[in-house]
C-alpha cells in the first residue's frame, strides 16, 4: 500500500459526522433569493455558465503562459540546472522525505540519506534556475520547513514551507 492510501485512510478514520440537523440550518440561513434560485431549476439559472467558462478560459491562459511571463522577453527560460544540497538535522528518525515545487510534492520522490552518526540527513538535487518551495517529511508524519531557511511562506494548511532562490553561477 502507497504511503499517501495510508495516510489518507488515517484522515479518513479522524472523521466527525455533522451535528444532528445541521445541513437544514445552512440551508435556513442561506438568503431567500437562493432558495427560490434552487426551486426554479438549474435551466432557468444558467446566466453565470458564460462568464464562468470565459473565467476558466482566461486562467487557463496564464497557466500555459505563467513560465514565459516570469523568464520575460530577454531573460532565456530556466534551462540550467543547480546541484543543490538539501540537509536536515533530525536524531532519532527513520527516514526523511524532501517534497517540493521541483517534484510536484510527491511523496516518496526524492528520501534523504542517513542519518549520519550526529543525526544529518542530506540529499543533492539537480534543480532548474529560478524560485523554489520545499518541506521536509519526517517518518511519513511530521512536516519540517528547513530550520536553516531565510525564507518562509505558510502554505495553506496549517504548515510553513521553505523558499528558495536557485541561481547557476557559471551562467551568469
Amino acid at each position: 500500500m502507497k504511503k499517501h492510501d495510508e495516510l489518507i485512510k488515517r484522515i479518513e478514520r479522524h472523521a466527525t459526522p455533522a451535528p444532528e440537523g445541521f445541513a437544514d440550518r445552512v440551508v435556513e440561513a442561506l438568503p431567500a433569493w437562493r432558495t427560490a434560485q434552487r426551486r426554479k431549476g438549474w435551466a432557468r439559472g444558467r446566466s453565470w455558465l458564460l462568464p464562468a467558462l470565459a473565467g476558466a478560459a482566461a486562467m487557463l491562459a496564464v497557466m500555459l503562459g505563467i513560465d514565459r511571463l516570469r523568464s520575460g522577453p530577454d531573460v532565456p527560460a530556466a534551462s540550467h540546472r543547480v546541484a543543490f544540497r538539501f540537509e536536515l538535522h533530525a536524531p532519532g528518525a527513520d527516514q526523511v522525505e524532501l517534497l517540493g515545487t521541483f517534484n510536484n510534492w510527491k511523496m516518496g520522490d526524492i528520501v534523504l540519506e542517513g542519518p549520519d552518526v550526529s543525526g544529518h540527513w542530506t540529499a543533492t538535487v539537480e534543480l532548474p534556475e529560478g524560485r523554489h518551495e520545499y518541506i521536509f517529511l519526517v517518518d511519513g508524519e511530521r512536516w519540517v520547513a528547513d530550520p536553516r531557511a531565510a525564507t518562509l511562506r505558510p502554505d495553506g494548511f496549517g504548515h510553513v514551507n521553505t523558499v528558495i532562490q536557485i541561481y547557476d553561477d557559471n551562467n551568469a
